[in-house]
Formats: structure tokens, sequence, C-alpha cells
């Protein structure tokens, strides 16, 4: 197992089970996918030609059932992953303007 997508490994495992998956580590795995697949786009996963595989579009269906649901923590913000070097640059632009 690959220790860099230990959490996307982990979500793959068990995506058939759901309930054994928490919030948590099924963000951090979904947030993953995007890391591996670059390009995806969370908008429209099930059309046929979104570049999602059928291996992992139950991850997002996942996602965007927890997103509906009141008993999940997972919400919408979650579902569109950003980059740790956007993040970066988006969290120096914000110090930079509240000077």
């Amino acid at each position: 197992m690959s220790e860099k997508y230990v959490w996307f490994n982990f979500v793959m495992k068990n995506i058939n089970q759901p309930e054994k998956i928490k919030d948590q580590s099924l963000i951090k795995g979904y947030h993953q996918i995007f890391e591996q697949y670059p390009g995806l786009h969370p908008d429209g996963f099930d059309d046929p030609d979104s570049g999602w595989t059928d291996e992992l579009r139950p991850v997002c269906a996942e996602m965007w059932r927890r997103v509906e649901l009141p008993e999940f923590t997972v919400n919408e913000e979650h579902m569109y992953y950003i980059n740790k070097a956007f993040r970066k640059l988006a969290a120096e632009s914000a110090t930079k303007t509240s000077r």
C-alpha cells in the first residue's frame, strides 16, 4: 500500500461498505483522487465523458450522498478539491489584502 495515498486506498477498499468509512477518512481519500487524476470535476461525475472511471464514481457518489444528508459532516465545499499550492497562494493573498 502506498503511504502517499493511504486514505485513497482505504476508501477504495471499503467503498462497497460505506458505513465503515468515517466522514474525514472519506474526504481525505476523495481528495487524494484529485492528486492522482488531475482534471476531474465532481459535477457530472456520472457522465460517461466526465473522465471518472467506473472504479472511482462510487466514491464521488458517496461524497454527494453525504453532502445531502444532515447526519454527516461532509459539505459541498469538500467536493471541490483545492491543491496545497493553491491553498498556500490563497492564504498568502488573503494576508496581503488584510494588511
